[in-house]
């Protein structure tokens, strides 16, 4: 078969499967943004970057996690796997923080990791939260998470990491090579075989789309002899590889530098994330697919941004921008997102145009806000008289 049929084939196999109603990628959590960004497809190197304690790795979470269990409990056809290597927190904690997610999804409870741990002894986590979270309607969401998740936390380096992932994908599909002849410098023939550039992978299950997430860059465990930049590119370039061969979609979170939020910077707005921008090693976006930044207005004081009233929104809105796009010409898009960072939640802010809608959406956030504030300070308040009448006795 020649490259040109071998091409042409899966165009039509693609055309054939949306025809009968089958997906060729997981579509995007945010359906108006669809148009610019239809969606994750297999085979795709993506960087995902923003300032520190923005909200990148619950944004990686919330798209790349979350949202494609909840397509694959509607769409059991499709599966997925994702080897999250969490080289920030631990394993356990980021479990805390699904778990989170899905009292929230489920039954709109807002409950941060810090109460569901008890952290704070004089109010621990309502008894009734465990028993919803045993309970039989949560047992298939946390059973098909345990399925399609696996955090690892005890391989930090990218060697280690290529090697689990290369494990996974040899154990559950197989490479494809072909024959060549070649001549040696004295003209004599013979075959050799050769990776399949076409079609160098087949899986056992061609619907299982499988994740690489790496949280994040900045944190890998360096490699021997190699600077923490050499590192890190040394990652990318197994991202590459693992995209190319093995159908991989290799998501790399990466912090920006700090001297992007200076001073300098702030004169001259210039805040926003970028692939310049980029901490510790600039060079991972070369051959990414797609380049996300994540950016929050509030944390410099901005009052009005993309025509939405900061000031209101406060620290609730996130700007997610396509910096760089190699395949759907996306550059420079930027999808508005409301953020609850306790359930790690995102969810498209209505058009700025649409002046009911975004009333609705101000007045939800301020009572929000007043309501957070009123428990604050009436637990503060009754503390404080605890601590009074424990002093008189």
């Amino acid at each position: 078969m020649s490259k040109f049929e071998s091409v042409l084939n899966n165009l039509k196999l693609r055309k054939q499967r949306a025809e009968n109603g089958l997906y060729n990628c997981i579509p995007l959590a945010f359906p108006r943004f669809r148009v610019a960004l239809p969606g994750t497809e297999m085979a795709k190197f993506i960087v995902i970057t923003a300032s520190q304690k923005i909200g990148k790795s619950k944004l990686s979470d919330y798209m790349y996690v979350y949202e494609p269990l909840f397509f694959i409990m509607e769409h059991p056809e499709l599966k997925v796997k994702t080897q999250y290597f969490t080289l920030e927190v631990s394993p356990m904690e980021k479990y805390n923080e699904f778990l989170c997610h899905l009292l929230y999804r489920l039954d709109g409870i807002e409950i941060d990791t810090k109460r569901l741990k008890s952290v704070d002894k004089d109010n621990p986590v309502d008894s009734k939260i465990f028993e919803l979270l045993e309970s039989e309607r949560y047992r298939p969401y946390i059973e098909k998470f345990e399925e399609m998740v696996e955090y690892i936390g005890d391989i930090k380096n990218p060697t280690g990491i290529n090697k689990k992932c290369r494990e996974y994908a040899l154990n559950n599909g197989h490479l494809n090579f072909k024959t060549i002849r070649v001549k040696d410098e004295l003209g004599i023939e013979s075959e050799r075989q050769i990776l399949d550039e076409m079609n160098p992978y087949t899986p056992d299950d061609p619907e299982e789309y499988r994740i690489i997430i790496i949280d994040n860059a900045n944190n890998l465990a360096r490699e021997s002899g190699l600077s923490k930049m050499e590192t890190i590119e040394k990652m990318a370039k197994y991202g590459i590889t693992l995209r190319d061969q093995l159908k991989y979609i290799f998501i790399l979170i990466q912090h920006q530098a700090q001297s992007q939020e200076g001073i300098e910077n702030q004169k001259l707005n210039r805040l926003k994330p970028s692939s310049d921008g980029l901490a510790d090693c600039k060079t991972t976006t070369r051959d990414a697919n797609l380049v996300i930044g994540l950016y929050s207005p509030f944390k410099y004081g901005i009052r009005e941004y993309e025509g939405y009233n900061i000031e209101k929104l406060r620290d609730n809105v996130r700007f997610m921008e396509v910096i760089e796009d190699r395949d759907y010409g996306a550059n420079g898009q930027i999808c508005p997102l409301y953020f609850d960072g306790a359930v790690s939640t995102f969810a498209e802010l209505p058009r700025v145009q649409n002046k009911e809608e975004m009333d609705k959406l101000y007045n939800f956030v301020m009572d929000r806000q007043k309501r957070r504030f009123s428990k604050s300070f009436l637990m503060h308040s009754v503390r404080k008289l605890i601590n009074w009448v424990r002093d008189k006795k």
